[in-house]
């Protein structure tokens, strides 16, 4: 009877651990998490200070989007952030997180944007079968993915591009609404006036690049239907 009872013990134990391993493995699902790169573009001649930007994941989960260059004011319209890493495969986004203000136009943006995620997977399953997945650095050894390439144009213009290898594709255009900020929205270190907030995001803005915009640069440009030239350059 004892030797009984143990193995009834082990076979429960065995059934718990089964069902434990197969309730990890559906609520993982590998099959449905990829590799991909995100970063910011904006034309030089709009300058913004990004406030927040990311991915919303399902399940509540989130993705960071490099926004170095754009941060630094050091980019052209359609460009990338160049070093381009993944640290694991992760569910494809559902929306676009982006929160910022324009030197141009002294105004401020934000909105939670839904993305095409059908068509978002569709293009991911294509490029592999295609072989237009790109190389993505990472820790554990590089890896195969795709990249996510959100422009902010003037005029609170989003566009969202996917790219890989031959593979340019636009999922997403709108545009947002400026809005009037609020005491939380003008916070630097302490709450700001409207006036001096903008100031502090742009104190590190070259002063070559405000005296261009003073004299009308790139006054009257329309980035957000002027072509990226990422597939004529490859």
């Amino acid at each position: 009877m004892k030797l009984n009872f143990i193995n009834k013990a082990y076979i429960a134990l065995a059934l718990v651990l089964g069902i434990a391993i197969s309730i990890k493995i559906i609520t993982y699902k590998s099959w449905e998490r990829y590799y991909y790169f995100s970063s910011v573009t904006a034309p030089p001649s709009y300058p913004i200070a990004i406030r927040n930007s990311y991915f919303i994941l399902p399940f509540d989960d989130d993705a960071t989007i490099n926004t170095e260059n754009v941060r630094a004011f050091n980019t052209t319209w359609g460009d990338e952030y160049n070093f381009a890493e993944t640290h694991q495969a992760l569910r494809l986004p559902e929306k676009l997180v982006i929160e910022y203000v324009s030197y141009r136009d002294k105004k401020f943006y934000k909105d939670t944007l839904s993305l095409p995620t059908a068509q978002i997977k569709q293009l991911f399953i294509a490029a592999t079968k295609q072989n237009q997945l790109e190389e993505l650095y990472s820790p554990r050894g590089d890896q195969k993915g795709l990249r996510f390439l959100i422009g902010i144009a003037n005029n609170g213009n989003i566009l969202v591009w996917l790219r890989g290898a031959k593979l340019e594709k636009l999922i997403l255009k709108t545009k947002l609404q400026a809005y009037e900020p609020s005491r939380d929205d003008t916070y630097y270190e302490k709450p700001l006036p409207k006036e001096l907030y903008f100031k502090k995001v742009f104190e590190q803005l070259p002063d070559s690049i405000k005296l261009k915009i003073a004299k009308g640069w790139d006054k009257h440009a329309n980035y957000a239907d002027s072509t990226t030239n990422y597939l004529k350059a490859k």
